[in-house]
Parts: C-alpha cells; sequence; structure tokens
C-alpha cells in the first residue's frame, strides 16, 4: 500500500503536468491526453519489468514503441502522430483497452496550433518521463492507480457539474463495500458506473480482506468518453478482466445473456438524478419486465436505475446499494408505488442520510439506499450520518471515523440515540411509505447540568483578579503620570 509521502510525491509530479497545459486548456478538456500518455508510461515500464506479467505485451502483436522512444522524440515534428499510433498499437493488444482512446488525438488542434501543440506534447513527455512516474517494481499497479484517481478526481473539479456524473468521492465508494461486504469471486455489476470507481472499491475491499483475489466486474456507461476513462481505470488498476460495456442502461441495456439481464451477488451505483429523457415511453413494454411494479415518471429516472438495479440482483443473497437524492425518499405518484412494493416484498435493508456537498459541485444532500434479498427481518435501519464529515470549501468529506461509525452501526442493526433507528415496516407503510430519515430519527438535544455553586465560585474569583488587575492599570497610569 502506499504511505503518505509516495501519494506525495505523485501528486507533486501530476501538478508539473497540469502546469504545463494550463494557458492552453484546462485539465477536464485535455483528462483523457494526460491519461493516455499515464497508460503509454505504465504498460512501458511494465512490459519492462520482468518481475511482472500482469501487462505484458503479447509478442505476437507487434510492438509498441516504449516511453523512452517517444520520450527521446519529443521534439520530432511528427510526435503527435507518433503517439497515436502507439496509442492505436497498445488498444489492439489488449482487449480491455479497445476503443478506449477513440476520442484521443494527439496531432489535434484540441491541443493548440502546430508549434505550440510540439511543446505542450513535449513538454508532456518530459513530465511523465520523471522518476516520480516510474512503475516498475511491486508497487507500480498501487502507483499507476493513485496516479489515475488523481487526475481523474482534479478533472471532475473543473468539469462542473458534470464532474458528478463520472466520479464518485472514494469515500463514498468506500462507505458502500463496507456496507456491502464484496467477496473475493463474487460479481459486483454497476449501471451507470462512470469512471469505474466505485466497482473498483469494491474489489479492492475483497482483495483487502482475503489478502489474494478480487472480484468479477462489470459495467455499463452512457457516455462515450467516460466510458473509455473507466476502461482507462481498470486497466491501471489491474483489473485486465472487467467486462465494461458502452450504451444507455435503460434504453439499451448491453449486461444481458441468453435474452436475460445479467445478475450479480453486489450491485452499485450513483447514477445521475433526476435524468428525464430516459425512456418512459416505451417503460412498460419492457422486454426485461424491470418495471413491474410500475413505470417511472417522464420528468426522472431515478427509480427507473433503482428498478433496474433490483431486477439485476441474484436471488438468495443478492445485495445493493444506489446513491440517491433525498427526493427518492418520499415523493409521491408513481415513486411511492414502487416503493410501497420493495417495502412489501421486504428488500428495503437501511436508509443512510450523509452530508450535503459530498459529490462533486453539487450541494445536495444524498443518502444511500440498501437493499438485500436476504433480509431475515421485517425491519428497516434508518441511519442519519449527515452531521458527521469535514468541511470543505467546495467539497465536504467523510472521514475515518466517520465511516467506520456508519459500517459499526449498520453491522449492529440497533438503536442509537440521535443517530439511528430500526423501525418495522408497518410503521413506515403506516407513514405513506415515506424513507426520509429525519421522520425516523430525530436529533438529540444535547442536557448541560450546570453546578450552580461552582458558576458562583469561579464569578467571585474572577471578580478579585479583575479588581487587582484594575488597581495595578492605575498604580501604573500614576506612575507614567509623575514621569
Amino acid at each position: 500500500m502506499l504511505d503518505a509521502e509516495a501519494k506525495r510525491i505523485i501528486c507533486h509530479a501530476l501538478w508539473r503536468c497540469f502546469d504545463s497545459v494550463r494557458g492552453v486548456a484546462d485539465v477536464g478538456e485535455v483528462r483523457d491526453h494526460l491519461l493516455a500518455l499515464l497508460v503509454l508510461k505504465y504498460a512501458s515500464d511494465r512490459t519492462a519489468d520482468e518481475a511482472s506479467h500482469a501487462v505484458a505485451l503479447d509478442a505476437d502483436a507487434g510492438s509498441v514503441p516504449s516511453f523512452e522512444q517517444l520520450l527521446n522524440a519529443k521534439h520530432m515534428p511528427d510526435i503527435g502522430q507518433r503517439i497515436d499510433r502507439a496509442l492505436a498499437d497498445l488498444e489492439k493488444q489488449h482487449p480491455l483497452l479497445h476503443d478506449a482512446f477513440h476520442s484521443v488525438r494527439f496531432d489535434s488542434s484540441l491541443l493548440g496550433e502546430p508549434k505550440q501543440r510540439q511543446h505542450l506534447i513535449a513538454d508532456l513527455l518530459s513530465c511523465f518521463g520523471l522518476p516520480e512516474f516510474d512503475f516498475r517494481g511491486g508497487a507500480s499497479a498501487e502507483a499507476a492507480g493513485f496516479a489515475c484517481e488523481t487526475l481523474i478526481s482534479e478533472a471532475a473539479a473543473v468539469a462542473g457539474k458534470r464532474g458528478a456524473e463520472f466520479f464518485t468521492p472514494p469515500e463514498v465508494s468506500r462507505l458502500i463495500a463496507e456496507i456491502l461486504q464484496p467477496g473475493v469471486g463474487e460479481s459486483v455489476g454497476d449501471p451507470c458506473c462512470g469512471s469505474g470507481t466505485l466497482l473498483l472499491t469494491c474489489s479492492a475491499f475483497a482483495r483487502a480482506h482475503s489478502g489474494g483475489e478480487g472480484c468479477q466486474l462489470f459495467g455499463q456507461e452512457k457516455n462515450g468518453s467516460t466510458w473509455a476513462l473507466a476502461k482507462i481505470n481498470m486497466f491501471l488498476h489491474g483489473e485486465l478482466a472487467a467486462q465494461l460495456a458502452w450504451g444507455d442502461t435503460l434504453k439499451d441495456p448491453r449486461l444481458v445473456a441468453e435474452g436475460q439481464l445479467q445478475t450479480f451477488d453486489v450491485v452499485v451505483s450513483s447514477p445521475p438524478f433526476n435524468v428525464k429523457d430516459w425512456g418512459q415511453e416505451a417503460a412498460a413494454t419492457d422486454p426485461y419486465g424491470r418495471y413491474r411494479r410500475g413505470v417511472p415518471p417522464r420528468a426522472s429516472a431515478d427509480y427507473a436505475f433503482i428498478s433496474h438495479m433490483v431486477e439485476t440482483l441474484k436471488s438468495g443473497h443478492g445485495r445493493m446499494a444506489v446513491v440517491v437524492s433525498h427526493g427518492v425518499l418520499f415523493r409521491s405518484g408513481t415513486e411511492l408505488q414502487i416503493r410501497r412494493e420493495l417495502l412489501e416484498e421486504n428488500l428495503v435493508d437501511a436508509v443512510i442520510a450523509l452530508p450535503a456537498k459530498l459529490l462533486p459541485n453539487t450541494s445536495l444532500p444524498i443518502a444511500l439506499l440498501v437493499l438485500r434479498k436476504d433480509k431475515s427481518d421485517g425491519q428497516v435501519l434508518f441511519i442519519d450520518a449527515s452531521r458527521q464529515f469535514e468541511h470543505g470549501k467546495t467539497q465536504n468529506q467523510l472521514r475515518d471515523e466517520d465511516i467506520a461509525q456508519v459500517e459499526t452501526t449498520y453491522a449492529a442493526r440497533a438503536d442509537v440515540e440521535g443517530y439511528a433507528r430500526l423501525v418495522s415496516l408497518e410503521d413506515i407503510l403506516q407513514n405513506d411509505c415515506n424513507l426520509n430519515v429525519v421522520r425516523y430519527v430525530g436529533a438529540v438535544e444535547q442536557v448541560c447540568q450546570v453546578d450552580l455553586e461552582a458558576l458562583r465560585a469561579e464569578r467571585t474569583q474572577l471578580r478579585a483578579e479583575l479588581e487587582g488587575l484594575e488597581s495595578r492599570f492605575d498604580s501604573l497610569i500614576q506612575e507614567v503620570s509623575r514621569g
């Protein structure tokens, strides 16, 4: 595992790359170009490292120029074309990377006019040629993975509201993994996988708790650029067997087998909120029966995503967690109908209120909706974790202790005054299926025990000290006047 110093060194090197870009474009615009160079450097180093076979290039597939060769040619007028050819060759040699660089062109006006472009490419090659980006050795995958996560996070921060659509903060991903406890070899699916951080965190959790293998990862992403980003993210984290599909999950689910939706042990997602054009007009005749509990409203796809996720859960032990806005917990109409059906089927396991401003560039408070196929009781656990976090200027964060408190409370499945409450299905149904956490968990008013005698004694002491200070002040004034 990378220590704090190793992470600091990588971050410092990345800032140098960002500094080279500024003035030509912002990091968000050239994110994919930076990631492409990171992949080339990683693949080149790993190929040269005889101790690892994880990303060894296929000798029969042709040769890809090493990063060192590209670095030595950085001042050649055709350097952009050389990098483009190297990326195309890399795609051919690694199935996971197929089409991952479809939108990346180094021989492009996006990087400026020819002279400026050549200068920028040379600077970036020099940056990624720094010793800080040496990915040879045992910790190389962790170092490359961290560099990728940092680059994605920076791009999300400058991407405006769209940043929340492809990037789930690592602490939110970690909390979801802690709650669902994905195991070695289990299948994990994400219908809106974004950059793939949720999937990667689940696999990392399984690997950390087993000392060995991770999970089988499956995802689908609508945005082509983000889908390519997820493939790169998987590659740099060593998840070479991940299966990622490009397409609209609601209109055209691609994770299917023999005409049926593929099912998973664990399903996770942080889908975009309130999507309007989601295919509501065809939902009533959906061939996969995803909307049998009700067709969600045209103006919001929130329950369309939830309905899809529920239908992809394996029977018996399938479990899921989805990031939702608070409106999902109490809105009426068809959404109330779907919520009632999920409750009556005893699928709703927990609702966890989280702080506002956790997602990039949105102040909306969010919640985790946790569903399980293997519930053993007829109750729902409500946790109000909205007040425990670290404040940030633009984005708040969950601290380690905040995550631990939620995970411990979820595992104990018991009341905690002012923080958690276990509520029967009957009570929730009588509350019109309202899942808003504040309806069930009230803040505890802190009662301060006051010792009046101690306060009187302290006041007397302070008055005496004040009289002494005033006397001393008067003496000093008199001395100054005489002098």
